[in-house]
Order: structure tokens, then C-alpha cells, then sequence
């Protein structure tokens, strides 16, 4: 009991000898901010110095008269020629020099081979000597008719060799028939012609063909332009299914 008195005592005691620490704030002063000093630049105008302008000086040229030599006149000075005698001098006489000819080994020459020049071949021309055959006996004959192109024709014609005879028929077309009969010998050639029927000349007929009187432009429809019928497709949105949930499997005991 007397320790539990005791406990209590020092712990009043010491209460009662603490002291709380006291706690000073600390003082804040706020930066002093010194705004800049501006100096505004200053401006010199340049000094401008007006040029100085000295006149030119003038010299007037300095004009010297031209001084005048008169010439000297020397006289010509007269040489006496020299005569000198002339001098003689004996010829001197020198003997033959000898030189031993010289020999020149003869030069050979490689032949040259010259192409031979191909010449084309001339053709020319066979001359055609016309053949002449004996004259034989013959005879033909033909008939034309083409109701289409109103063509009624026909030549007959023989020859004995000597003398040729014939005649042709033609029907013109002013419905005549020219019939021709001819002969050809050594005299030369002589022909027969001869018309059967009358000339006829058809009649002019106007023809009865008339123009319209107006002429009616054809009418011009515009085709017509059908909208194409647009049918939105049909959208069918997909069946969604939720997952089906499983509970998990009972947790394992440990």
C-alpha cells in the first residue's frame, strides 16, 4: 500500500515539474523584389558637316613660239677612187678523190593482191523475130442476146484462104437492125450495110412524181428517266446471347 502511495506522489511531483516546451513560430518576411531600372537609350543625331568646295584653279596654258634652225648646207666632199692592181693567184691542182660505189641490196617488194572487179553479166534482150504462119481456111459465128441490157447481136465469118466474107446483125436502139455484110481480098475492104425496120423514138412522159408540199419535222421525245427503285437493305441485328454462368466449383478446404 505504501508503494502505491509512493508511485503516486512521484507522479504528482513530476507533473507538476515538467514544462511544456514553448513553440515560436517562425517569422516569415517576404522577399523585397527590386523592380529593374529602365534606361531609355540615348539618341545622338550624327553630326553632319557640310563638305567644303574649293574652286577648281585655272592655269592658262603657256604658249612658247617655235624656235627656227636654218639648216646648214655642208658641200659634198669629192673621194679620189683608189685603183688597186689586181692580184693573181696560180691555180692549185688536186687530184681525184676515188669514192668506192656503194652496193644497195636489191629491195623487195611483197606483191599487192588486187581484187578482181566483178563485172555483172549483161543481159541482153532476146530479139523476137516475128513468125509469120500461111494463112488457113477457117469460119466462126456467134449470137448475143441479153434482154436485161438489150444486147441482140450476131457475127458470122470464113476465109478460103484468099478472101474473107462475113456480116453481123445488131439491133439498135432506135429498134432498127443494122445488118452489115463485108469483103475483104487483095483489093481491099468492102462492106454492104443495110437497116431493117422503122425508127421509133418513145414519147416524153413527165413524171407523175410530186414532192410534198410541207415537210413535217419528226417529233423528238425526250427519253424518259426512270428513278431507279433503292430498297435499303433490311438490317437484321445479331442475337446476342449472355454467356450462360457457371458457380465455380466448391472452394477447396485447406
Amino acid at each position: 500500500m505504501k508503494f502505491f502511495i509512493l508511485v503516486a506522489l512521484f507522479a504528482v511531483a513530476a507533473a507538476n515539474s515538467y514544462e511544456a516546451p514553448k513553440y515560436e513560430a517562425p517569422k516569415y518576411e517576404a522577399p523585397k523584389y527590386e523592380a529593374p531600372k529602365y534606361e531609355a537609350p540615348k539618341y545622338e543625331a550624327p553630326k553632319y558637316e557640310t563638305p567644303k568646295y574649293e574652286a577648281p584653279k585655272y592655269e592658262a596654258p603657256k604658249y612658247e613660239t617655235p624656235k627656227y634652225e636654218t639648216p646648214k648646207y655642208e658641200a659634198p666632199k669629192y673621194v679620189a677612187p683608189k685603183y688597186e692592181t689586181p692580184k693573181y693567184e696560180t691555180p692549185k691542182y688536186e687530184t681525184p678523190k676515188y669514192e668506192t660505189p656503194k652496193y644497195e641490196a636489191p629491195k623487195y617488194e611483197s606483191p599487192k593482191y588486187v581484187a578482181p572487179k566483178y563485172e555483172t553479166p549483161k543481159y541482153e534482150a532476146p530479139k523476137y523475130e516475128e513468125v509469120t504462119y500461111a494463112a488457113q481456111p477457117y469460119s466462126f459465128g456467134y449470137d448475143v442476146q441479153d434482154k436485161e441490157s438489150y444486147t441482140d447481136f450476131e457475127h458470122n465469118e470464113k476465109s478460103d484462104y484468099n478472101v474473107v466474107t462475113g456480116s453481123y446483125r445488131v439491133v439498135l436502139p432506135d429498134s432498127r437492125v443494122q445488118i452489115v455484110t463485108y469483103k475483104a481480098d487483095a483489093n481491099g475492104y468492102t462492106a454492104d450495110v443495110k437497116y431493117e425496120g422503122e425508127a421509133k423514138y418513145p414519147e416524153y412522159v413527165e413524171s407523175q412524181y410530186k414532192a410534198a408540199a410541207s415537210y413535217a419535222a419528226p417529233a423528238y421525245k425526250a427519253p424518259e428517266y426512270k428513278k431507279p427503285a433503292y430498297t435499303a437493305p433490311a438490317y437484321t441485328a445479331p442475337a446476342y446471347q449472355a454467356p450462360a454462368y457457371q458457380a465455380p466449383a466448391a472452394y477447396p478446404k485447406y
